[in-house]
């Protein structure tokens, strides 16, 4: 069974707050980025394969420590520019 942690990073030229998620070797798996300029909310798994539960976990930690955009917009309202398909 793999170990994972978290970690809290910060990208001040992008203006981005992120949580990192690592694996055991210390190696980052994938991340939540709260980017404050666009009110933005992104996740990226750098092409890994994740187990379903540990992003739904990841995700929860992620709302949790990144909270709201600094401009105290909550993260629930972030904008995108990509859609889900319906039916």
């Amino acid at each position: 069974m793999k170990n994972f942690r978290w970690q809290v990073a910060g990208n001040v030229q992008g203006n981005c707050l992120s949580v990192e998620l690592i694996d055991e070797y210390g190696d980052v798996l994938a991340d939540i980025s709260r980017c404050d300029g666009p009110n933005t909310l992104t996740l990226n798994t750098f092409g890994n394969d994740i187990d379903l539960g540990i992003v739904e976990a990841f995700i929860r930690v992620a709302r949790e420590r990144l909270k709201c955009f600094e401009d105290g917009s909550l993260l629930t309202e972030a904008r995108t520019n990509q859609r889900f398909p319906t039916e």
